[in-house]
């Protein structure tokens, strides 16, 4: 160890590189309180799979012990059934249909949902062998807005070491991911997330969320009402053919207080959810008996 010098025994050079290592710290002090303030300011989410039921939890945060202000019902769910999502997860399957994943049953292309558009997350995951997927995701209309990582900030960047994909070329192991929450328009209030990965699904849901910021302008106080349709193009390799791709048919707005949210915080009552009546593009509540 040196010796500790005194102030009035340095000489300029040896006070000049104290201030120079002092400047040194403080500069790097600062550059780390940065990374961390730009983190919570994109509002970049980590869905952990271990601990609080693989709940989500604000990036940066993940080493500080947060309080569980799960019920204990919510608890023992997550343990038994964890998820990202809420409600059912919805695929567009290779026969060109909506499919429910947890049975395959094809969703009705006149079965009207009203959609969450203020509910979609956005960002990257990655699926695990023997554990729930890790996603960086967010929520596009969150305060604040959810803002993407680059894809290089989240590691795994060798192609060589990516595993091949139905095309034999290596598939990214993080895939860009949309989730969609919806809610069956026939009273039951059942909730489901479409999730996709594939270009054509994000291009669909890209639709959707243009016309929500046009009905925003408008009617902010409301969601819109699609079905879930197929759409499709002539591929340009004619070994290929018809490739059908997912369409959101827009067919109504609904009351934002008629639909029943996804996530709703412990204590506060679920808002009652009357059946929807499509006439002439309003969805109007109606009460069942």
């Amino acid at each position: 160890m040196e010796p500790k010098i005194s102030r009035a025994t340095r000489t300029t050079a040896q006070e000049l590189a104290r201030q120079k290592a002092d400047a040194e710290r403080e500069r790097a002090a600062r550059l780390t309180a940065g990374q961390k303030a730009v983190s919570q300011q994109r509002g970049e989410i980590d869905v952990k799979p271990q601990g609080n039921g693989g709940a989500v939890v604000p990036a940066g945060k993940t080493d500080v012990a947060l309080p569980d202000a799960r019920t204990p019902r919510q608890a023992y769910l997550d343990e038994i059934a964890p998820s990202g999502i809420v409600g059912r997860l919805l695929k567009f399957g290779k026969s060109g249909t909506f499919v429910a994943a947890d049975t395959d049953e094809e969703i009705d292309p006149e079965q009207a949902f009203t959609a969450l558009c203020d509910q979609v997350a956005a960002g990257f995951q990655k699926f695990q062998e023997d554990a729930p997927p890790i996603r960086h995701m967010g929520l596009l209309y969150g305060d604040p807005p959810f803002v993407m990582p680059r894809r290089e900030s989240l590691g795994d960047n060798d192609p060589s070491l990516w595993p091949l994909g139905l095309d034999s070329q290596p598939q990214d192991v993080w895939q860009h991911t949309i989730f969609l929450p919806l809610q069956k328009g026939d009273g039951s209030a059942e909730l489901f997330t479409f999730s996709t990965s594939s270009r054509t699904g994000r291009r669909a849901v890209g639709t959707l969320l243009r016309h929500y910021d046009r009905l925003r302008r408008t009617h902010p106080d409301d969601y819109p009402i699609v079905k879930l349709k197929a759409g499709g193009f002539a591929h340009r390799d004619e070994r290929i053919g018809w490739v059908a791709v997912p369409a959101f048919a827009v067919c109504g707005r609904a009351p934002r207080d008629s639909v029943a949210q996804p996530e709703q915080p412990p204590g506060r009552p679920k808002r009652q959810n009357p059946a929807l009546t499509l006439t002439s593009g309003r969805a109007r509540p109606t009460r069942t008996r």
